[in-house]
């Protein structure tokens, strides 16, 4: 089995500060939210979140360089035990396993993203420790939901490269950054979107860090859409109905985000009556099965008063079989 060392690709002399950057990079590259539906990556970072518990730790650090063990630092007397959220088993066998809480560790992978967004541009702290940058996008509904491609300009700080990133040139004030260790670059970003993503989805962007080797990693807002509405993967909408289609029953066409679908609604529809189109909703690669489109249908009255449409009025009213307000509370 790989040591933690070797998980995080650092040396055994490795400081604190180098640990948590290959840390933190290779984390935020396999967390399971930037790639969703692959259990590999998911593997891959519950190793990377067991080696670092380890290595974090001046003590189980100490420890494991002395004796191999992966386990907590047991205390003085007792024979050795595992134990603590990383497990591991003793002399380098076994595997390493996070058991701890995932929303803790991404809390601390993206503590550092950049605010705003959206396609107008993306402005970045300078000040990240890593190679890595992150910020939030707003993307459409119908990427969202469909997928598609999105090209927006961000505002990029990079890494100055002529003092790489130290603020200093020749013992002087690096002229290009003038001491800021990094530049804001205007650049055009063009990212791939897969279907079925929601508010604080990821999507990670190589090459496109703080610097070439570091990566983007995007924070998703959706637009609202004027007329679907979404809960989870089920897509909702409302579709007027006249007072004939409700009373004999119909045939009509619903929308649906991949367009119209010819539905019957039976006779005797009552308005806000809800009916589902199975597998019209969203297509997540993450679910077995696309979601659901539910329409619910509103009777619309004609706003013309004529005589004829006040007899139809007045025979309507004959059918009715007793008062539809029977049974409504007097009061509180």
């Amino acid at each position: 089995m790989k040591s933690p060392y070797d998980i995080l690709g650092v040396d055994r002399r490795a400081t604190d500060a180098e640990i948590k950057k290959a840390y933190r990079r290779l984390a935020r590259k396999h967390h399971p939210d930037v790639n969703p539906g692959d259990a590999s990556a998911q593997r891959k970072f519950q190793e990377i979140a067991g080696a670092y518990e380890v290595l974090k730790d001046p003590k189980r650090r100490e420890h494991f360089d002395r004796t191999g063990e992966t386990g907590t630092v047991p205390p003085p007397g007792p024979p050795p035990g595992a134990g603590g959220p990383f497990r591991g088993a003793p002399g380098g066998g076994g595997a390493f396993h996070w058991q701890g809480d995932v929303g803790d560790l991404f809390s601390e992978l993206f503590s550092r993203s950049g605010g705003g967004g959206g396609f107008a541009g993306i402005p970045f702290g300078a000040e990240e420790e890593d190679e890595d940058a992150a910020a939030e996008l707003t993307i459409p509904f119908r990427d969202a939901v469909l997928g598609g491609t999105v090209t927006f300009r961000a505002r990029l700080s990079r890494r100055c490269r002529r003092c790489n990133g130290t603020g200093r040139v020749g013992g002087g004030v690096c002229p290009s950054c003038r001491g800021s260790r990094s530049l804001v670059e205007n650049e055009k970003v063009t990212v791939r979107v897969p279907p079925g993503v929601s508010t604080g989805s990821k999507i990670r962007v190589p090459g496109k860090g703080r610097t070439e080797e570091g990566d983007l990693y995007l924070s998703l807002n959706v637009e609202p859409h004027p007329y679907f509405g979404r809960e989870g993967d089920d897509v909702h909408a409302d579709v007027p109905v006249t007072v004939s289609e409700a009373y004999l029953g119909a045939e009509i066409e619903v929308p649906t985000i991949r367009g119209l679908v010819r539905a019957k609604i039976p006779p005797g529809t009552a308005s806000g009556q809800r009916f589902r189109l199975k597998g019209y909703g969203i297509s997540n690669p993450r679910a077995s099965a696309p979601g659901d489109h539910y329409y619910r249908v509103h009777v619309v009255l004609p706003r013309r008063q004529t005589a004829d449409g006040r007899a139809a009025a007045e025979t309507f009213s004959r059918l009715y079989d007793g008062d539809p307000r029977a049974g409504l509370p007097d009061g509180l």
